[in-house]
């Protein structure tokens, strides 16, 4: 296991008062210096926390350490250590905070922020055509998802979002719905027949009888944007144009936890349209030819896939991002299109 130090060296310089008397703002009273420079710490590797403090007059009565909200230790000394084994976090991206006080009660704060990232090497994954369908062109395309064996998509671009269902394997519409104009639709995904889909920058969502599209609830989301929504059978899963996916409950749409998608490289950002499949998750990343595979516990990416060649079957109209992933549990195969795209590929992955 390896051991990285991290140095705060804890200047203090100059409290700001916490009592009823007036008092002037100072500079801060930590001074959090890391050492080594760079702030990504691979999952599972200890680390140590130095603080040291200069300030003796008058004298340090506690020094608290944070990580994000939840307090490590507090300690009457001006100089002690403290060690992390990240193998009870979860990658992410944490803050570290230090908040001293002295003997006149006063008492000033810093903080640091600090990243962990899975130490799992990706693997790099290719795909096969196995067959097409038409797709419609003018469906930009925001979600995917096979339910009952049918086919449901949702689209996007305002005054333009709709849900559709289809028969297959014929493409055959069941049934439309139309979002209202103010709306841009984003992804959707179908739990206990009940459709919730996610719009972009409303923070709102709507749910809907999966049989019927009839309108039966709104929810609110707490991410500024809406991107991709898949389920596991138990919660809604979220992203939101980010690194992070959040697990929503589908009755009290209250968060149930965060995680963020890492490889040893860094996080994974413009994480779009999702499809949840045995444990994994894929995604497509925003705008490029790219599908991610990673864990759903943890957000350790197990698998970049490379769609390229996709495009080069189309030469003629307006055609956008790759966007959309559906499981066909029957065929074992991906149905995978794109935002106006005049195909739908059903592909493995290699």
């Amino acid at each position: 296991m390896k051991l990285i130090t991290l140095s705060f060296l804890i200047a203090l310089t100059g409290f700001a008062a916490c009592s009823s008397k007036t008092s002037t703002q100072r500079k801060p009273v930590t001074n959090i210096q890391i050492s080594p420079a760079n702030r990504t710490i691979i999952h599972g590797n200890e680390f140590t926390i130095k603080l040291q403090s200069r300030y003796t007059k008058p004298e340090i009565e506690s020094i608290e350490l944070y990580l994000n909200d939840s307090l490590l230790t507090t300690s009457n000394k001006a100089d002690f250590d403290y060690t992390i084994n990240t193998k009870a976090l979860l990658p992410g991206q944490y803050s570290l905070r230090t908040v001293a006080q002295n003997s006149k009660n006063q008492s000033g704060t810093n903080v640091s922020k600090i990243s962990i990232v899975s130490g799992t090497p990706a693997q790099r994954l290719s795909y096969t055509v196995k067959g097409t369908l038409d797709h419609n062109t003018a469906n930009y395309t925001q979600g995917f998802e096979f339910y009952n064996n049918n086919l449901y998509e949702g689209t996007g671009n305002y005054a333009e979002s709709q849900l559709f269902a289809y028969q297959m394997p014929y493409m055959k519409v069941l049934r439309t719905h139309q979002l209202d104009d103010r709306y841009f639709g984003e992804g959707i995904t179908i739990l206990n027949d009940k459709l919730y889909q996610l719009t972009y920058k409303a923070q709102k969502g709507f749910v809907y009888n999966a049989e019927t599209f009839e309108p039966t609830g709104e929810f609110g989301f707490q991410s500024k944007e809406g991107w991709g929504l898949t389920n596991n059978g138990t919660h809604l899963i979220m992203s939101d144009g980010t690194s992070k996916i959040t697990y929503i409950d589908p009755q009290s749409f209250k968060i149930v936890k965060t995680i963020e998608v890492s490889h040893p490289g860094g996080f994974v950002n413009h994480l779009n349209e999702l499809e949840y499949v045995d444990g994994v998750i894929y995604a497509n990343i925003w705008p490029g030819e790219t599908i991610v595979k990673f864990d759903a516990q943890n957000g350790n990416v197990i698998a970049f896939i490379d769609m390229r060649g996709l495009l080069s079957n189309f030469n003629t109209g307006r055609i956008d991002a790759l966007n959309g992933i559906a499981w066909h549990k029957t065929e074992q195969v991906f149905y995978v299109t794109g935002k106006w795209w005049p195909k739908i590929f059903k592909v493995s992955f290699n």
